[in-house]
């Protein structure tokens, strides 16, 4: 069965119609002296079932007193020099302040203990798994040579998708799976892509930044003309090859 170990419990004292104490569970782990404690506190409302079974109200009540001041500690190594009045278990990598009552015995508690701590194992676990399962996801992306969508990604880049569109596309691919495009992802497409134009022998970055520059200097001043005629915006401009490219920026430089 699994613990809820945020769970709270609510219990009426003699004298009083309405419950007037609630207890919360509550969890803590912190690292001393190079060993990892975790305290639990709270523990009523994870013995709640047993607790209910003492028929006597004040036997009850009683076992509920000696339960609040309570506390269970969980080492990641033996613990030497306990207190005496711990009751422990696994050479003191279990530990509880709680001394016992006749309904409630402190081998219930050292249980408990015990069943919290193969839970905690379990859920960071399973958090460890799914981050492992994370990360493969992310280390098997478009752009790696055996990915089955590798083939689609090249030929986007010789079909002259651009830069921008491309990141985009696979952003939105990964978004549906709850993963956002990281930047270095985004750079790494943004290089295959000029890897691909090179082995393709089209225009480069600089090329292209250089022909948009123009552009937009003739727009501000109100030049025209030239030799030779070409697209106006970046996606037309990066599926001119290298040497259209040239071309194109020295008809607007008016190199003729």
């Amino acid at each position: 069965m699994t613990l809820d170990l945020s769970a709270t419990y609510t219990y009426s004292t003699p004298g009083f119609p309405e419950p007037t104490e609630t207890v919360t569970t509550r969890v803590g782990t912190r690292a001393r002296d190079g060993m990892t404690l975790t305290t639990v506190r709270g523990l009523a409302p994870l013995l709640a079932g047993r607790i209910e079974e003492i028929a006597d109200e004040g036997d009850r009540l009683h076992t509920l007193m000696e339960l609040s001041t309570a506390r269970i500690v969980i080492s990641d190594t033996e613990r030497d020099g306990l207190d005496s009045t711990a009751a422990t278990r696994d050479r003191g990598r279990l530990s509880t302040t709680y001394t016992g009552t006749p309904d409630l015995p402190v081998t219930v508690v050292l249980d408990l203990a015990e069943q919290i701590r193969d839970q905690l194992a379990a859920d960071q676990a399973a958090e460890e798994v799914a981050r492992s399962a994370e990360a493969a996801q992310w280390d098997h992306l478009p752009w790696d040579i055996d990915h089955p969508d590798r083939e689609l990604l090249d030929q986007a880049v010789e079909a002259g998708v651009p830069a921008e569109e491309l990141v985009r596309i696979v952003g939105d691919h990964y978004l549906r799976y709850g993963h956002a495009l990281r930047r270095k992802e985004e750079l790494t497409i943004r290089s295959l892509i000029r890897e691909r134009h090179d082995d393709l022998g089209l225009a480069t970055d600089r090329q292209v930044d250089f022909i948009l520059s123009l552009l937009a200097e003739r727009r501000r001043s109100g030049e025209g003309g030239g030799f030779y005629g070409g697209p106006a915006d970046r996606a037309g401009i990066e599926k001119l090859t290298r040497d259209q490219a040239s071309t194109y920026i020295n008809s607007l430089k008016g190199t003729y």
